[in-house]
């Protein structure tokens, strides 16, 4: 038997960029679980003349990646939110990208870059003073590819074309820059685009025009 096989690497994320760029984030634990999630995409399309709609296959969406992540302070009698904090490095808003820095999940052979996309925190075990001392950590991973490595294998968008968008409940303008440039960032040539001076503040169902590739150069 290859005995290196049987070997534990510990999982870690990496800033991949940032202000923390190339900072190392190992867990106290290896995940319990993860799973990934792949969709076949498809948009609905109304005939003239036909009742009723088709839906024509569009694509096939990147997995996403969701984490299972345990942390326990119970040996040493601390606060375990202390040792959740060195998340937030891929989890906060970063000011050098006004988005969430992309990071990498590393494990063993499994190596995933993504954007943090939801973080669910849930305390299991209280110390008798409330201090909380054992929590587990939901967490969901949404696909990252660099702009020029997306451009190598296709041209996301006509150099003279801007394109439409809806803007759907529970969606935000730096999901939006994520998909159409892969690139969160990007929100602000959106903003700009549409004369939008709060991102936070755009009322779902509103059309977005989206830069065209020219104007992003």
């Amino acid at each position: 038997m290859n005995f290196d096989i049987l070997k534990q690497d510990k999982a870690k994320f990496v800033v991949l960029d940032g202000k923390y760029k190339e900072k190392e984030i190992p867990l106290q634990f290896n995940p319990p679980t993860y799973s990934v999630e792949q969709n076949n995409e498809y948009s609905e399309k109304k005939l003239m003349g036909l009742k009723g709609t088709i839906n024509q296959f569009t694509g096939t969406k990147q997995s996403d990646l969701a984490l299972e992540l345990l942390f326990d302070s119970t040996s040493t009698g601390g606060d375990v939110r202390e040792l959740i904090e060195p998340l937030y490095k891929i989890v906060d808003i970063d000011n050098t990208l006004h988005a969430p820095p992309p990071c990498q999940f590393v494990w063993g052979k499994l190596s995933f870059d993504g954007i943090v996309a939801t973080f669910k925190k849930e305390f299991t075990y209280f110390f008798s003073n409330g201090t909380p001392a054992r929590a587990k950590i939901s967490m969901t991973l949404k696909p990252y590819v660099k702009v020029k490595e997306t451009a190598k294998s296709t041209d996301l968008q006509s150099s003279d074309i801007s394109k439409k968008r809806v803007l759907l409940e529970g969606d935000t303008l730096f999901d939006m820059a994520y998909r159409e440039y892969k690139s969160p960032a990007m929100w602000r040539k959106i903003a700009e685009k549409n004369g939008i001076d709060n991102p936070l503040d755009i009322p779902y169902g509103s059309e977005l025009l989206l830069p065209s590739k020219g104007e992003n150069e």
